[in-house]
């Protein structure tokens, strides 16, 4: 039985490979021909973003690029080792953000980590915590986790609260985890398990 939240779309439109409905959002993962929106998204939020994200060439901030990262997605997708979801506000085609499942390990472990970021002008209207919370619930469902995994900085106080609001347990610090914005950076490590939800 799935859990609540989500509903899997039976009416994708033809750039998704899939398409998730919520209560407010649309989750979709979607094809190339979507590089100008994806382009036109990180630019919006590229000094929002900054001291948050993994650093970034200026050149990923170009369609060509991003047309690249959506073909990789695709791929990625289909061999089961990435879940890309964008997110948009039901009615609209502006993408707000993005919830993405990654670092899949099958067999005994059945686990993944996971990332998120979201448009400046839509924060604090909990459109995270309802996008995040239903892919979780997707992929406990569709490829049978035990473990989500999320890391993050310790300043970033709004997605620190995030995680404990969904329920991840506190596992400690990863030192050195992931370079941003110039330089690498610890994080502190969270994980949540299919029986939490």
């Amino acid at each position: 039985m799935s859990r609540p939240g989500y509903s899997i779309s039976k009416d994708r439109k033809r750039y998704e490979m899939l398409a998730l409905d919520t209560e407010h959002l649309r989750l979709s993962v979607l094809r190339k021909s979507e590089a100008p929106k994806a382009c036109e998204y990180f630019i919006r939020n590229r000094d929002f973003h900054k001291k948050f994200s993994q650093t970034h060439t200026d050149d990923y901030f170009t369609v060509p690029v991003q047309k690249k990262y959506l073909a990789y997605d695709c791929e990625s997708f289909l061999e089961g080792s990435l879940v890309p979801l964008w997110i948009t506000v039901k009615g609209s085609d502006r993408l707000i953000g993005r919830v993405s499942f990654f670092n899949f390990a099958y067999g005994g472990m059945m686990s993944c980590a996971v990332g998120y970021h979201l448009d400046e002008e839509y924060t604090g209207k909990g459109y995270m915590t309802e996008a995040l919370e239903s892919a979780m619930a997707f992929v406990f469902d569709e490829y049978k986790l035990h473990r989500i995994e999320a890391f993050i900085l310790p300043e970033n106080e709004k997605s620190l609260n995030l995680v404990k609001r969904l329920g991840f347990h506190y596992e400690g610090q990863r030192i050195s985890y992931m370079h941003i914005n110039g330089k690498y950076r610890d994080h502190e490590a969270f994980y949540i398990l299919e029986d939490d939800m």
